[in-house]
């Protein structure tokens, strides 16, 4: 394919066009233009995480061509993203971590191993800047999405809501609760700078401008580029890219490196989730690798209809303006990838016995002793945040109400435990006005979960899981999980859902084999959560 110059003006075609109608274009006609308008869309926030990543110029823009060189690659799966900038978003910081540490390799093989080497002292607000971007990246794509595009890519409410297909109310209802969220986040880390963000008047401060020659002519992607690129597209859709045959299309002034055939077409590329899924009885494994990152999606089955959003009755709602439009909140699919929120998953050892404990000498030594922590339950509009807690054993939860409305917090103690401390009882029932905190005692070992509600507001539940070992994990809002440092061999990996139950049902509590190990990862793909207790 031969490279094509596209003109730093461009023409407004496109600019009304959404991300996604842009990507399809590009994705089904490879339209160049359509994306030289995503790269201009969206360049200034990509560049300003890659920049805060590294800390450097050069580096930066290496990782900004990396970025837009995997949306080309990626471009059809991204075209049903609910967010392309909250996606480009995600991989700039992935990317930019990257180079970062890609530059201290270099460094340390240069200056000579063992040899100590220091950055340039950066200001206390580059610190605060950069645990921004660490904190926004975690928190679940619906409250991320509305916060990169309302003040780091400073659209209107209007203007986001259009490019995330919302409507204005959930765009609203979804940014207050990212906002809040993000707030706490910042404040629990000691940063300083979250009103000034939730104002609007730090947009300006966490961009950066792109340098004129990225933008400008037809600049051929770095090698590091081309590599940073590779390796991100490898850990995204498991597949190599060989570079050596990638043909270079400059896009807005950025070179774009994308694959094509002899006839000009382009080669599907792989779906970024396995289609079989990887969860069934395996025989024994073969350890080879001692700790392995297990991960996976928990997907509603496909045979039946995603359930519909139930809303909570006007005439059931007490505090009804600041709960109006609540829903039952019990039941989170995502309708992309069918991906269940909430879901808790965890690895039991391969046996029937209910009781039985995770082997110590089995658990990864920096996870053995683990610091007891507390875990924050907020209250907000949208009920309990989070919903559904998993938890070691010995850690708290603390229940924070910041908002104008009071909450009553109802905690019950789970059917089932593996042994109870002297005097432990965590049943409570306390009123929570603004401003009040009240935290339960330590948490035992659970076999059954403990469980709150809101007696004020009785929609409002959640659900605490406490083990007695570090392999667990709660499904984010696509279905996703993972479970790092988990050793190999043959386990059991047990699901659980408020709604559902166990994956297939009672016998489900004792979980089902699987091996894992081989090369540090096990990828489980799908794991369709069917229960003959699932009901509409």
């Amino acid at each position: 394919m031969p490279r094509v110059r596209i003109p730093v003006r461009l023409t407004d075609t496109f600019a009304a066009a959404d991300d996604r109608t842009l990507l399809a274009r590009f994705a089904g006609d490879r339209d160049e233009t359509a994306f030289a308008t995503i790269v201009r869309r969206h360049a200034r926030m990509v560049y300003g995480v890659c920049k805060r990543a590294v800390r450097d110029e050069h580096l930066a823009e290496d990782a900004f061509q990396a970025v837009f060189l995997v949306l080309a690659r990626d471009a059809t799966d991204r075209v049903a993203a609910s967010s392309v900038g909250g996606w480009l978003f995600g991989i700039a910081r992935r990317i930019g971590l990257a180079a970062r540490r890609h530059e201290d390799r270099r460094l340390r093989r240069d200056l000579g191993r063992g040899t100590e080497f220091s950055r340039s002292p950066e200001s206390t607000f580059d610190d605060l800047l950069e645990v921004l971007d660490e904190e926004l990246a975690k928190l679940p794509e619906e409250y991320r999405a509305p916060l990169i595009a309302c003040f780091l890519e400073e659209r209107t409410l209007d203007e986001a809501a259009k490019h995330l297909g919302w409507s204005l109310s959930t765009l609203r209802r979804r940014l207050d609760r990212g906002k809040e969220l993000l707030r706490v986040r910042l404040t629990r880390r000691g940063a300083t700078l979250a009103s000034g963000l939730l104002a609007g008047t730090l947009a300006p401060s966490v961009q950066a401008a792109v340098p004129a020659r990225l933008l400008r002519g037809a600049v051929e992607p770095s090698p590091l580029a081309k590599s940073l690129a590779a390796e991100t597209v490898r850990s995204l859709v498991g597949i190599k890219l060989v570079l050596a045959t990638v043909a270079l299309v400059t896009l807005g002034g950025l070179g774009l490196a994308l694959t094509s055939r002899v006839d000009g077409s382009t080669p599907h590329v792989p779906p970024s989730q396995p289609v079989a899924p990887s969860v069934s009885p395996a025989p024994r494994f073969v350890e080879r690798t001692p700790w392995v990152t297990v991960t996976g999606r928990v997907v509603f089955p496909s045979e039946r209809a995603i359930p519909p959003q139930r809303f909570v009755a006007e005439s059931a709602i007490k505090d009804l303006e600041f709960f109006g439009g609540a829903t039952e909140g019990d039941v989170v699919i995502d309708p992309r990838t069918r991906g269940l929120a909430n879901a808790v998953v965890w690895l039991r050892p391969d046996t029937d016995d209910k009781k039985a404990a995770f082997p110590v000498d089995k658990i990864h030594p920096a996870l053995g002793a683990a610091q007891s922590q507390d875990h924050s339950v907020f209250m907000s509009a949208g009920g309990f945040t989070p919903r559904v807690i998993a938890a070691r054993a010995g850690d708290r939860v603390a229940f924070r109400n910041a908002t104008p409305v009071a909450f009553n917090v109802n905690y019950h103690e789970g059917v089932a435990q593996l042994e109870r401390p002297e005097g432990d009882a965590r049943t409570f029932n306390v009123l929570l006005p603004n401003g009040a905190t009240h935290t339960t005692s330590r948490l035992p070992a659970l076999t059954g979960c403990d469980s709150f509600r809101d007696n004020i507001h009785p929609w409002v539940r959640g659900y605490v899981w406490a083990f007695d070992h570090p392999y667990f994990a709660v499904t984010d809002a696509n279905g996703n999980f993972t479970i790092p440092n988990a050793p190999a061999g043959t386990w059991r990996l047990t699901v659980w859902h408020e709604k559902a139950g166990y994956r297939n049902g009672a016998a489900g509590r004792l979980g089902e084999p699987i091996a894992i190990g081989g090369n540090g990862k096990a990828q489980l793909g799908e794991v369709v959560h069917a229960s003959p207790g699932w009901n509409d």
